[in-house]
């Protein structure tokens, strides 16, 4: 479904590239989790896995497609085909969690009834039952990235890539989104999921998830690198003053964007 060959991300600003010789293959039902602090270049990755950012050496595959030689209408509609959950949420504040959770789909040209549907389903998933008619602005930091991970499944898509989805989350809040990316794997995604909390990393080990980390730039099994949360942080970056470059949209009208 998606398998980078040494792939290269350099710095927007220069220095260091942010990821080096990065070479991974993730299968159809396939689980991986990177464990990275944010700031470490998982954002330009996601962005590359989407052809938003370029790769500066190597290869990006996505479904059998070679990211460097589509033209922007067939990336677009690859784009179709994948739920990326940002770090950047990018949520909507003039609709409310269920609309924008409905909008992949409205931008497909599905009937309301059957986006509404959906959105429901797929909030009730991630315990947001009672939300789903709030508008944006009046849900927690947490539900907000709830919202974004059910935007990014509602299509059900081939590809998942959640960039930190549990960052803003407790216990109760991890454990719904590992069992949300959990069950697109059952459907046959391909899942990604970048991030270093404690419990992620406790409820991917649980569920067997391949693991790899993140570390000065390079993709290692996860048994080559000391995964203490200072390690990281003596790493960081200022990848957080790149601005967001996953592309996410603006109403239906910019459809094939999502």
């Amino acid at each position: 479904m998606i398998e980078l060959v040494d792939v290269r991300l350099d710095h927007p600003r220069g220095g260091e590239p942010l990821v080096s010789e990065a070479n991974l293959k993730v299968s159809r039902g396939e689980i991986v989790m990177i464990v990275a602090a944010s700031g470490l270049g998982t954002s330009r990755l996601v962005a590359a896995a989407v052809g938003e950012a370029p790769a500066s050496a190597g290869r990006i595959e996505v479904m059998g497609r070679d990211l460097t030689k589509l033209r922007r209408a067939s990336l677009r509609l690859l784009r179709r085909r994948v739920g990326i959950v940002p770090q950047d949420l990018c949520l909507l504040d003039d609709r409310s969690a269920q609309l924008n959770v409905a909008l992949p789909l409205e931008i497909d040209g599905l009937p309301r009834s059957m986006t509404i549907a959906r959105a429901t389903d797929v909030l009730a998933e991630l315990g947001l039952v009672s939300e789903a008619s709030l508008p944006i602005d009046c849900l927690t930091p947490a539900e907000r990235q709830r919202v974004a991970v059910a935007r990014a499944l509602v299509r059900e898509p081939e590809l998942v890539i959640a960039d930190h989805p549990t960052s803003l989350q407790d216990a109760t809040g991890t454990s719904l989104v590992v069992g949300a990316l959990a069950g697109a794997g059952e459907r046959g995604a391909a899942v990604i999921v970048l991030g270093h909390d404690p419990a992620l990393v406790d409820m991917a080990a649980m569920r067997g998830w391949r693991q790899l980390v993140l570390s000065s730039g390079r993709l290692r099994p996860v048994n080559d690198v000391d995964l203490s949360i200072r390690s990281f942080e003596d790493e960081r970056t200022d990848e957080h003053d790149i601005p967001n470059i996953v592309p996410f949209p603006l109403s239906a009208r910019t459809a094939g964007v999502a």
